[in-house]
């Protein structure tokens, strides 16, 4: 073999080489992903009140919602603003210019372009119709919509909103198609056929609405950020959470919606092929009184109930443990944000009691001042609160029936009645502390402020706060608002919340995961993918080398090319020397 034959085949064999495609990612032993087909089955707490994401709030259809339409911009598990619709946007530097840049490739279920267009309806719409992020994006605050092109939004403020981006990312934003809303006088008439066939831009389509039993979502081809791996998403409704847990044990479903019984959080850690995933969240469990009432206006008795109420007990026994204590009026997971200063009343069932006293609620024959309503929707951590709180509140002369409601029920009887005295409701206060004017101003159901609370001086904070760009400036506002809802305690918070992510591990790419977080939003289930389906094969191609394996190989190939080219001139040296050993006639090794 001659030195050119053995170059060419060891350059081809590094070619070869770099030719060769890296493998997916392996999980759950030697399964390769991600793949292709398969149907997800959750077991989901409720149905949505509307297929109008942008005209009722609510958690269980915000879930579905955030399948079948997308926003301009979301936000992904930790809570940093993404690009949905938009790829990239500007704001200007006097912060009244928000530029958005779009898609071009982004098609309606229906097949209809989404252009510009559907994003100024969309924002008009909810300034209309009083949506529900009417307040949170401040529609009024806009000047105009310009549609300078089919895909570039130009949205002018009247003056500055430091939160506008992120609550364009929050509830009740979702892009809505003008050629099916377009000539819409009700948005909520149930006539309408949009509420009951939706027409998104999302990564699934509604397929089939069982009322009361179940939801199917389908692939969409032709979502404009590729095909989603699953063929189907299957939402059974299963109000109470025991027995959606039954049927996630049963093997009925592969996603745990609910928060589970907590006293089951060990036993599912140790269930084969179950995934129990833990992590903080800016969300807590938190009682609203509602002020309305009497005695609940006076704020002498909403502090002898903070007083009595030991939220550590809470923590332990209707949390089996898992949470921190509420020490604040707002979570402290927004660090920037949070006032370590504005503390709740401590536990203190004695003082409650003098404070009663001395306000002059006296206790009756039957021991008790006088008697309140507690109503809750159905789940353990609910009801064993209610339980806690109940008998809290006997020791200090305050008799608490419990009701416990279905939540569909729940929400009709707390957003729109005017029944209930407190509830305890778990809230996300994020992305911005902004976030948490809604729960303290306002009217319900557009407003989450379930207390009925009324300040002029939290009001005109909130309102200087969010025009402020800089960040100190921002944080002394809101301290300052921390520390007067102490004061006041038109709610008091209990516990710092986890979330609990229940799922079979034949399931991978959930937004939590290492493969998916930070590029799909909190509920977005795209990249989700099933150890059952179909490998998705990557065509060979040219790559750099970027894995310590093909590295690895990469010397060996080199140290193999040094060799030979080493071989081939030791070789050609020992002809030459043959050659002239036999021209002299001197063997090797003789000396003259």
């Amino acid at each position: 073999m001659n030195k050119r034959r053995i170059i060419s085949l060891v350059l081809l064999l590094l070619i070869s080489l770099t030719l060769v495609p890296t493998a997916y990612k392996k999980v759950s032993g030697e399964v390769e992903g991600p793949r292709l087909g398969g149907t997800l089955v959750i077991a989901h707490w409720g149905e949505p009140l509307s297929f109008n994401p942008d005209a009722q709030v609510d958690d269980a259809g915000y879930a579905i919602h955030s399948l079948i339409f997308n926003k301009l911009v979301t936000l992904d598990v930790d809570y940093n603003v993404i690009p949905d619709l938009a790829y990239k946007w500007e704001v200007s530097s006097d912060g009244l210019v928000y530029t958005f840049y779009l898609y071009d490739n982004v098609t309606w279920h229906d097949g209809e372009k989404f252009t510009a267009k559907d994003v100024k309806f969309t924002l008009e719409a909810i300034k209309k119709f009083k949506g529900v992020a009417y307040e949170d994006i401040k529609v009024e605050n806009i000047d105009r919509i310009e549609t300078p092109s089919d895909y570039v939004v130009k949205i002018y403020l009247k003056e500055p909103y430091a939160p506008f981006i992120q609550f364009l990312a929050w509830y009740g934003t979702f892009i809505l198609p003008e050629h099916i809303y377009g000539n819409v006088t009700d948005w909520l008439d149930p006539n309408l056929p949009a509420l009951q066939e939706p027409v998104g831009t999302g990564p699934f389509k509604l397929q089939e609405w069982v009322k009361g039993d179940h939801i199917t979502l389908v692939a969409n081809e032709n979502f404009f950020r590729g095909r989603p791996y699953l063929d189907k998403i299957v939402f059974k409704i299963i109000p109470d959470a025991t027995a959606a847990l039954q049927s996630f044990l049963a093997g009925e479903a592969d996603v745990l919606g609910h928060r589970p019984p907590l006293t089951e959080i060990p036993k599912l850690q140790e269930t084969p092929g179950v995934i129990v995933q833990m992590e903080p969240v800016p969300s807590r469990w938190y009682m609203c009184f509602n002020m309305r009432h009497k005695p609940l206006d006076d704020v002498r008795v909403r502090k002898a109930i903070a007083m009595a109420i030991n939220r550590s007990e809470i923590v332990e026994k209707a949390e089996n443990g898992y949470g921190e204590v509420a020490e604040g009026t707002y979570t402290p997971a927004i660090a920037w944000a949070y006032n370590p200063n504005a503390k709740l009343p401590e536990y203190n069932p004695d003082e409650a009691n003098r404070i009663l006293n001395e306000a002059g609620y006296a206790r009756g024959e039957d021991g008790f001042r006088f008697k309140l309503t507690y109503v809750s929707w159905q789940g353990p951590e609910e009801e064993a609160m209610g339980q806690i709180i109940k008998e809290s509140l006997k020791k200090i002369g305050i008799d608490v029936e419990i009701k416990i409601l279905e939540f569909s029920l729940w929400l009709e009887k707390v957003y729109k009645g005017d029944e209930v005295d407190f509830t305890v409701v778990d809230g996300f206060q994020g992305p911005d502390p902004a976030n948490l004017r809604f729960r303290v101003t306002g009217e319900t159901p557009q407003s989450l402020n379930l207390a009925h609370y009324k300040n002029e001086e939290v009001e005109k904070l909130f309102e200087e706060a969010e025009k402020i760009a800089d960040t100190a400036e921002r944080q002394k506002l809101y301290w300052r608002i921390q520390e007067i809802l102490a004061e006041d305690l038109p709610y008091l918070p209990l516990v710092e919340l986890i979330v609990f992510r229940i799922y079979k591990s034949e399931f991978h790419g959930f937004p939590w995961e290492e493969e998916a977080r930070g590029k799909v939003g909190y509920n977005d289930y795209r990249l989700v993918w099933w150890e059952g389906g179909t490998l998705i094969e990557k065509p060979a191609a040219t790559k750099p080398i970027t894995d310590y394996t093909t590295a690895i190989v990469f010397v060996l190939v080199i140290v193999v090319v040094v060799a030979a080219l080493f071989y081939v001139r030791k070789r050609e040296k020992a002809v030459v020397e043959e050659e002239v050993a036999e021209e002299t006639g001197i063997e090797e090794g003789e000396v003259e």
